[in-house]
Formats: structure tokens, C-alpha cells, sequence
């Protein structure tokens, strides 16, 4: 047996050995639902505990409950970063499982850094959930000397490799006149008017689409009064692509519609952006297949994801674009339980659950470990970092 699989046999000893500490974590953080950017109790456990297992822990690194840890036992490696997300879902708890999340990124790092020569990070982030902080972290530099990155996500199937959407997001207030329906509706500018008119032209403009982009609106206030025109109605709107300049085109479109809305009915219109743009997730094939070779180390079989099947978004594409990364899933329900509801919030706290986040650390603890021990893997990885790179100037440049 050659020293590579020797050392690889360790860290998958070292994971199994480390599970219970971070299978108790992530059953106390779904316990204890905290969402985006109130994360407090759920960043101070898993900081705490990284702290015990030797890792020098930055609070508040970014954000309020963000954090960076560090553990280096060697001088001269690249960096490899595990991101944990943490935060709940309002009104649903972890049905997204971002406590499953947390703590395989967690475990990754500490066994991996208990094991191996390495130089490893886990960055702590908050609010993926609607803000999007990971976008947060990148502009404030908490990935700053960071050379590879991955995350893991739950879901029906184990994927190397899973294709998600940019995602930007508009929030529409439109400012109108009230007055009397009844005795003076010459006297009002009716802003539920407006609202009413983007929704509509919004939803025209969905069949107007590239395959695979999707639009979603919802009108949360329209009023108050059924006997008085409304002087105030707001329309958000989330906007989905794979393709980053193609994402910028629709979303301007979709403004567009509400600047003509609110110009049809006379009324004012302010446009904010209530999240962090999430951009498409770029892959990285050179990174995938070495996780699908450890997925098979361990002796589990990756599956590869239907053509037809639904893509989501995730603040994670932003650290892809700027830093070769992965993002592979691991089997905890069954097909058909989607995220967001409260079967997966049930399932984040189950036997399968606790199981796939275990198979999960150990895939990318291994893959951590191959990127610190392969130069040839390193230049492989770069290469296809590259190439996506470029074939993206080209797209953009069409």
C-alpha cells in the first residue's frame, strides 16, 4: 500500500473518529433556528469548537457572525477553504440544512488538520439565505489568500457536480397619491395600479426567456384600506440565469417593465436591490473528478444530475468566479422532498442526514488533501479554472 492511500485511510479514521463531536453541533444548531445575520448562538458553537480542536478562530470576520478559522502544521502548502453556512429559513427552520452544512465543513477541516500536512481554512458564513454573504466576505477580504474552496450541500443524490443559477434580486416601491375610491378617485394616483401592471408585464416577459431562466414576483403590499386608492404598493422580483451577462440583460428588462408600469399609472417608482447578486456557479471538472475518485474511496458511487431537473442558486457562484471551488451534494432524502419545506427540515436532523454529512466531510477532507499533496492535481485544477475563464470572455463578448 502506497503512502498516499495510507494517509487517506487516516483521514477517513480521523473523520469517523471526530463525527460525534460534530454530529451533537449540528443537531444543536437545528434545534436552535437562528436566520441570516442573527446567527449568534450557531457561530459561536461551531468557532467554539474549532478553537478546542486547535484552530486560531477570527469572530466577526466580514460580518457580525461570520467567522475565519485557521490551522496550519505545515509552512508551505496551498490554502484550501471549507465554507460552513449556518443560518435558518423564517418560519421553517433548517429546511435548507445548512446546519449539516456547517458542521462538514467543520469536521473536513478538523480531520483533515489533525491528519495531514496542510494548511486549511473554514470560513464561517453567514446569511446565504435572501443577503447572500458570502458576496459580503469576498468584498471584504475574508477570502483573501484562499487558493481552493468547496462546500457541500444536502439533497436526493450524491453529486460531484451540481449546476446552479445566478440569481439577482429588485425590490419595486411605487409612490402614488390616496384619496377617496368612492367620492374622489380623480384625485388619487393609484400605486396598486403600477404593481399590478409590472406583475403583469413581468409575467409576459417569461415567454420571451432563454431555456432554463426563470422569474419569480410576488406583490407583498398593495394596500390597506378597501375604500381608499392606494398611495403604496411594492413588487420583488428574483431573477435566475446561468449565464452572467445574459442575467444582467433579463434583470434590466424586468426593470424595465416596472419603469413602464409606473409611467402608465402615473405614479413614482424606486428600485433597490434587496440581496447580493449570487452569480452561476463555474465549475471545475479537474476539482470534481477528484472528489468523485474519493466519493468512490470511500465507497460510494457519485450520480450525476438530470437534464430536467431544477436548478437553484447560491451566494457560493461568487467565490467559484474568483477562486477554483466545488460544490457537490450528498445523498439525505428521498427523491422528491425539496428543499424549503418542512419534510427537509425534518430530514436535517435525521439518521440519513448525519450520515450524509459524515460521507461528505470525508470526500472533501480527502480532496483537501489531494490539493495539498498533488502539484499535478493543483495545475489541472488551475488549467480548468482558466479555461472557463476564457470561455466565458468569449460568451460575454458575443
Amino acid at each position: 500500500m502506497d503512502e498516499r492511500r495510507r494517509m487517506k485511510m487516516r483521514i477517513v479514521k480521523a473523520v469517523e473518529e471526530r463525527a460525534p463531536v460534530w454530529k451533537e453541533i449540528a443537531l444543536r444548531i437545528h434545534a436552535h433556528p437562528e436566520v441570516g445575520r442573527e446567527e449568534v448562538r450557531a457561530a459561536a458553537w461551531l468557532a467554539g469548537a474549532l478553537e478546542e480542536a486547535g484552530f486560531d478562530v477570527r469572530r466577526g470576520a466580514g460580518m457580525p457572525t461570520a467567522f475565519l478559522a485557521s490551522k496550519e502544521t505545515v509552512r508551505h502548502a496551498p490554502v484550501v477553504a471549507f465554507c460552513a453556512e449556518y443560518d435558518a429559513l423564517p418560519g421553517l427552520g433548517h429546511a435548507c440544512g445548512h446546519n449539516l452544512i456547517g458542521a462538514a465543513a467543520c469536521l473536513a477541516a478538523d480531520a483533515l488538520s489533525r491528519t495531514a500536512p496542510c494548511r486549511v481554512r473554514v470560513v464561517g458564513c453567514p446569511a446565504e439565505e435572501g443577503f447572500g454573504g458570502k458576496v459580503e466576505l469576498l468584498n471584504r477580504g475574508v477570502f483573501d489568500g484562499i487558493q481552493f474552496a468547496m462546500m457541500c450541500h444536502g439533497g436526493p443524490r450524491t453529486l460531484p457536480h451540481r449546476e446552479m443559477m445566478g440569481r439577482i434580486g429588485y425590490t419595486f416601491d411605487f409612490r402614488g397619491k390616496g384619496s377617496l375610491a368612492v367620492s374622489a378617485p380623480d384625485k388619487g394616483q393609484n400605486a396598486l395600479d403600477a404593481a399590478v401592471l409590472a406583475y403583469q408585464a413581468i409575467g409576459l416577459l417569461r415567454q420571451q426567456v432563454r431555456d432554463r431562466c426563470r422569474i419569480q414576483a410576488i406583490i407583498p403590499k398593495g394596500g390597506e384600506l378597501l375604500g381608499r386608492i392606494p398611495d403604496f404598493a411594492q413588487v420583488q422580483v428574483a431573477v435566475r440565469c446561468r449565464e452572467m451577462n445574459y442575467l444582467e440583460e433579463l434583470g434590466e428588462r424586468v426593470v424595465d417593465c416596472a419603469k413602464g408600469a409606473a409611467r402608465a399609472a402615473g405614479v413614482r417608482l424606486a428600485v433597490s436591490r434587496p440581496f447580493h447578486p449570487m452569480l452561476p456557479m463555474r465549475g471545475n471538472a479537474a476539482l470534481e473528478e477528484a472528489y468523485a475518485d474519493n466519493l468512490r474511496f470511500i465507497g460510494i458511487e457519485p450520480q450525476e444530475w438530470p437534464d430536467d431537473a431544477p436548478i437553484g442558486s447560491t451566494d457560493f457562484g461568487n467565490v467559484s468566479q474568483v477562486i477554483p471551488s466545488i460544490h457537490p451534494y450528498f445523498k439525505m432524502v428521498p427523491e422528491g422532498v425539496d428543499h424549503h419545506t418542512r419534510k427537509y427540515a425534518e430530514a436535517s436532523r435525521s439518521e440519513a442526514g448525519l450520515a450524509g454529512m459524515v460521507c461528505a466531510a470525508k470526500a472533501m477532507a480527502l480532496t483537501g488533501y489531494d490539493l495539498t499533496a498533488d502539484a499535478a492535481l493543483r495545475r489541472k485544477v488551475r488549467r480548468a479554472f482558466a479555461a472557463c475563464e476564457e470561455a466565458e470572455k468569449t460568451r460575454r463578448a458575443r
